[in-house]
């Protein structure tokens, strides 16, 4: 399917269908359609034997036919009706839990949980409107259609064949009335399996939708395909992967050896916003070999560019030639085989490293991964991991910094040997060290390779052929960087915005006699000057973790010789700074198999029990009253399912009476039982409305209440890999909807079984109990039939639970991360891990399968059997006058009934045991108490705050890695009004500091305090409300752009005036007018916006709460310099009432903080001005040369 498809879906939606449709579509056709089928062959043989016996009687039998089918027909189109909007709903409902448990970490820090909570509900309550009409509707239908109208009808029949008594033999007619019976009672148990299959047959239709659905790019591929069917000899000699061909329609080859790319008038709209034009009548030719620079303001079209190289999308108008042909006319794999690309967010899964670049060429050898990692500078950052390669990435990638993470995602690009590199903001995430040091070893990587460089920092364009200068989708610069300097435009004025002329470091340099030195660059390249070596060997005598504690390689190192000062690298948790993206994701991929790593959550033992179950039914008291109706009437309606038996030989009874009182004793009975069973069709009605809505109203009460639970818990919570958001989502959507199964449906079954069947023996013993011994025969017989097939599929059920969730999350996994699975060609290596994740789950299935199959057809034959040895023995009694015919038929009537319903009664067993899982994984939720902070309580100090901050002796480890130590014996202060910035290496703790600051985590020692106040006494909302954060990549949720900028503030203290004055300030208010829906618009996944745009949006959203402190994380670094220089500016104004934290690598943006901290390994290792760091000629001083000569 094309990227372009799932721009109007979220990738939740469509997951939860794959999830929840597919499962409807497999109870239809494993369990609905077999026994729709079973009992329409069995009412079919009856209705021959009926209209044998009696064609007269029988015939009266379906007058109501016409009504029953007419009826259902109109209420399947309704039920089908309502499901859509009741769907669309619960999708809304997932894909904000998945959206919050994604994005959590922006959800904590804005102290957003109350209005996430206030939104679940508001589409819950739309949501029980919705099924709540469904299922009062459903239960008056059912009981009208299966009760009334079904046994009135016998009812009549009944009398209609004992008024022809005289005409009829009482024999034929008792066999009549047995069949009859028979035919009715089974009739009433198809309408269950009938809803089954309205909802499978509706899940298929949106299933098929999907699979019918054609795609513009995609499909191509597929008819390639197909008309590749004769293999040539080269295809067959040499692998595909050796051999790289691009297929033409007319089965030509033409094989890739250049890698000239011409885009010509090329022009493109996003099928999101077609009136739109992103792109705007583009020529361009890149000869073989070229490398290209792309810059522009932030939303100019660059990235579109790559995504249309790519084919993710076609262009609206124009083509783009790749050695040329029309990239239409070729296989959509084989092109992207030829590419290959890092994106400014990398996306890496939660495998190893190694993994993680394999995927770049999964035929890789170790030697090709070792040298991809050089290539990109990452080999040496990865040797220093204590596992090397097979170090885990960790989930969502939360054990790397954002660089490390960049230069993994360039090793995966490079190790393929592409004929095209495209790099869009590649190097945003590095420090100027290791920027350039990657950016050289592109350059080398990249010799004689087509490589499209998209940067908002010039200096990774400088050694480009030629740069290209977007500017609202079309090329208004072109030229070399020379040229383009001369040429004092746009280009021009962009390098005069970022040009580091303003750090006084000339005069410096000139009054040392360093700038006469020819080899300036090299003697000043960051380690050369020995003093410098020296002065950053930290003692590690002070550090917390003792070197008898440290495991495997060092944690930290520092090296002189193969890399000129490598900063310290440390394991980090960067949760604050990754902000919850979604596009690195939780489940472990491993190369033809599917890993250990991949198991979910370890399942509840045999310790497991039902009071569980129990406990969660005691604490739902809301829906007390409802459940205190229901069961009674439960009661009742199971009952009155004993009616028939009576009725059957009560109206035989009246045939013997004398001809005269023929007529009044039909009428008696007639007029009695015809009132029984209005009364029993209104317990009916009633029982199963109260039985579903509880169920119901107890799995929205348990969503609601484990959501709330789960948004009071801290962010170190859900750094544990049980606490993904996949597996979390699947607790509060599938585990709870088991649970609803169990209560709506299978309590609705298991209370009548379980009254009718005491009461059918207890009776049968009252009439005879010899006989009722011998009938109940069949009770244990049954027993032991289900007890077989529960322990033989108990023993798999664990198991099969495991494989589902596997391949649910690798759904989830597929969905989230699709540009990245197609942009390397990974569409065939998921599919095959997600059929290896459905094989044992199929092989288990076929199994249980086979075992229920046997077991339903042993129970099946036994009744038979048993049935006609109590005929046999009957007989007897009846001879020996030791019962009457009407209590022979009673008895067995009863025992009938009573073993039908204890076998129902032992088959949802298995379906009981299903929910006693679900109930443990709820209860785990539900008990588990926030161990740091309750991010809902109304608890804690709501003190005036002024913005005084201090750091006191700050220990920090990551809750999920307590061994390693992230900041060390950290000291920082900051009064009112400063502005202090933070640099250093990626993964020093740059934005630990800032987690611990908005207490997202709690530090390991020391204290964090404002305005005097330990900030654990500090309310958390009101905290959050007065420190506020804008990270590298921003998180916008799927709501409008208002409501984006206003996430976190109640509705009543939002004012429109504040929200466009906030989006001013960002540099975003004209290109939100002019969307077609302004500040209406939607935004969030598959969403096209710029990350510059997203990132305007962020800032608004900071700037909106007016904080006292305000924390900014490489807040600018996706924005083009005109753009970054306004929004700067709005900045500056704006901490003139607040108290600035900066995190960045641009020293050009710190220069006039009042205070700039060096962090090393977690420590402090210089501190002052710009201009006493400049002095000092540290590590600040190497920085600020490497990027003034840069």
């Amino acid at each position: 399917m094309d990227v372009a498809w799932l721009e109007g879906k979220h990738s939740g939606q469509v997951a939860t269908m794959l999830n929840e449709k597919t499962d409807q579509i497999h109870q239809c056709i494993a369990d609905h359609i077999p026994m729709a089928v079973f009992i329409f062959s069995y009412l079919i043989v009856n209705i021959c034997v009926c209209f044998y016996i009696q064609w007269d009687v029988t015939l009266v039998m379906f007058v109501a036919l016409p009504l029953l089918i007419g009826s259902r027909i109109i209420f399947s189109k309704w039920f089908c009706k309502t499901m859509d909007g009741e769907v669309n709903i619960q999708n809304k409902m997932t894909n904000l839990i998945k959206e919050t448990f994604n994005l959590i970490t922006t959800v904590i820090a804005f102290g957003g949980q109350k209005q996430t909570l206030m939104k679940y509900e508001k589409l819950s309550i739309e949501h029980n409107k919705l099924a709540e009409d469904r299922l009062t509707a459903s239960s008056v239908y059912d009981a009208l259609t299966q009760v009334l109208l079904t046994e009135i009808i016998f009812t009549l029949a009944l009398c209609y064949g004992i008024w022809r008594v005289g005409e009829v033999n009482a024999g034929r007619l008792a066999a009549l009335a047995i069949n009859m019976l028979y035919m009715c009672v089974t009739s009433i148990s198809i309408g269950f399996h009938l809803n089954g299959i309205n909802n499978g047959k509706k899940s298929s239709y949106d299933i098929q939708k999907i699979l019918e659905d054609k795609s513009v790019i995609e499909i191509e591929e597929v008819e390639v395909k197909k008309k590749k069917k004769r293999k040539t000899f080269s295809d067959l000699v040499y692998p595909s992967a050796l051999l790289k061909k691009l297929s033409l329609p007319n089965n030509n080859t033409k094989t890739i050896y250049t890698g000239e790319i011409n885009l010509v008038n090329l022009s493109f709209a996003y099928p999101s916003r077609p009136e739109y034009k992103v792109l705007k009548n583009i020529n361009l030719i890149i000869p073989p070999g070229t490398h290209i620079g792309i810059c522009g303001s932030s939303g100019s079209g660059k990235s579109t560019i790559a995504a249309l190289l790519l084919r993710f999308y076609d262009p609206t108008e124009g083509e783009i030639k790749f050695d040329d042909i029309d990239i239409k006319k070729l296989n959509p794999n084989d092109l992207r085989n030829m590419i290959g690309v890092v994106s400014q967010e990398p996306v890496l899964f939660d495998g190893t490293i190694s993994d993680n670049i394999v995927y770049g060429k999964l035929n890789a050898t170790q030697n090709e991964i070792n040298e991809a990692a050089r290539k990109a500078d990452a080999w040496q950052f990865i040797s220093a991991l204590p596992l090397g390669f097979q170090e885990k990435c960790g989930y969502r990638g939360g054990m790397l910094s954002g660089g490390q993470r960049q230069r993994i995602a360039i090793a995966r690009a490079v190790i393929g040997n592409p004929k095209l590199l495209i790099f869009d903001e590649a190097t945003s995430a590095l420090d100027s060290k290791h920027e350039g040091d990657v950016i050289k070893a592109i350059e080398l990587a990249s010799k004689g390779i087509t490589t499209i460089t998209i940067a908002h920092r010039l200096n990774t364009l400088k050694n480009m052929d030629r740069i290209i200068v977007l500017n609202e989708g079309s090329i208004v610069e072109e030229g070399s960087p020379e040229e383009l300097m001369k040429a004092k435009g746009q280009y021009y004025r962009m390098y005069m915005d970022q040009k580091v002329d303003n750090l006084d470091i000339e005069a410096h340099m000139i009054d040392k006699g360093i700038i006469k030195n020819k080899d300036l660059k090299q003697k000043h390249s960051i380690g050369s000057n020995e003093r410098t070596k020296n002065y950053y060997k930290i003692d590690r005598s002070k550090s917390s973790l003792s070197e008898k504690k440290k495991i495997g390689r060092s944690y930290s190192m520092i090296s002189t010789k193969s890399e000129n000062l490598s900063m310290p690298i440390t394991f980090k948790r960067n949760r604050f700074n990754k902000s919850m993206r979604g596009n690195i994701v939780d489940l472990p991929i491993i190369e033809n198999t599917v890993s250990e790593d991949m198991v979910v959550e370890e399942l509840p033992g045999k310790n497991t029990n039902l009071k569980a179950i129990g406990k969660l039914i005691y604490d739902y008291k809301e829906g007390f009253y409802v459940l205190l109706s229901a069961i009674p009437l439960t009661i009742l309606r199971g009952a009155f399912y004993l009616l028939v038996c009576f009725e059957v030989a009560s109206v035989l009874e009246v045939s013997i009476v004398p001809k005269d009182e023929l007529n009044q004793g039909i009428f008696n009975v007639g007029s009695l039982y015809i009132s029984l069973i209005i009364i029993k069709t209104i317990f009916e009605a009633l029982g199963r409305l109260n039985v579903a809505k509880y169920g119901h109203g107890f799995c929205n009460h348990l969503r609601y209440n484990m959501l709330k639970k789960l948004l009071r818990h801290g962010a170190g919570y859900y750094d544990d890999d049980k606490n993904t958001p996949g597996r979390l989502v699947n607790k509060l959507m599938n585990d709870t909807a088991i649970l609803n199964r169990i209560l709506s449906e299978k309590i609705d079954l298991l209370i009548p079984a379980i009254v009718c069947s005491f009461m059918s023996i207890s009776i049968a013993l009252f009439l005879n109990w010899k006989l009722a011994l011998l009938c109940s025969f069949q009770f244990p017989a049954f027993f032991f039939f289900r007890l077989i097939e529960f322990r033989e599929t108990n023993k798999r059920q664990k198991n099969m639970i495991e494989e589902e969730r596997k391949a649910g999350n690798l759904a989830h996994t597929v969905l989230s991360n699709i540009c990245t699975i197609k942009a390397y060609n990974l569409q065939e290596h998921f599919r095959n891990i997600f059929n290896e994740a459905l094989k044992s789950l199929e092989k288990a299935m076929k199994y249980q399968s086979i075992i229920s199959a046997v077991v339903f057809a042993c129970q099946f034959s036994f009744s038979y059997i048993m049935i006609a040895i109590t005929l046999h023995f009957g007989k007897n009694m009846m001879i020996n006058n030791e019962i009457d015919p009407f209590n022979y038929l009673r008895v067995v009537l009863l025992t009938q009934f009573g073993a039908n319903f204890i076998s129902q009664l032992i088959a949802s067993v298995t379906d009981i045991s299903k929910a006693r899982l679900s109930s443990e994984h709820i209860l785990e939720v539900l008990k588990e108490k926030p161990f740091d902070m309750d991010n809902l309580s109304d608890e804690g100090f709501k003190p005036k705050i002024v913005g005084k901050m201090k750091l006191e002796d700050v220990e920090f480890r990551y809750p999920s890695r307590p061994i390693v130590p992230i900041l060390r014996n950290l000291t920082i202060t900051a009064g009112v009004g400063e502005k202090i910035a933070i640099i250093g290496s990626s993964g020093c703790g740059k934005s630990t500091i800032l987690s611990l600051l908005q207490r997202l985590y709690i530090p390991t020692k020391g204290n964090v305090m404002l305005d005097n106040y330990n900030i654990k006494t500090i309310n958390p909302q009101y905290l959050r409300k007065m420190i506020v954060s804008v990270m590298q990549e921003p998180a916008l949720f799927s709501f409008s752009i208002k409501e984006n900028i206003t996430f976190g503030i109640p509705e009543g203290d939002v004012s429109m005036n504040k929200v466009i004055e906030a989006a001013k300030i960002a540099n975003i208010h004209d290109f939100i007018i002019g969307l077609p829906n302004g500040y209406d618009t939607n935004v969030g996944e598959y969403i096209n916006m710029s990350g510059g745009e997203k990132q305007r949006i962020a800032i608004a959203r900071a700037l909106f709460r007016e904080p006292k402190i305000l924390l900014l994380d490489e807040a600018t670094a996706a924005l083009d310099s005109g753009c970054e220089k306004a929004v700067q500016k709005a900045l500056d104004e704006a901490r003139k009432s607040s108290t600035c934290i900066y995190v960045t690598h641009k020293l050009n943006s710190i220069r006039n903080a009042d205070k700039i901290i060096v962090l090393i390994d977690g420590q402090v290792a210089e501190e002052g001005t710009h201009h006493e760091l400049m002095k000092k000629e540290g590590y600040y001083y190497e920085m600020a040369l490497l990027q003034k000569i840069e």
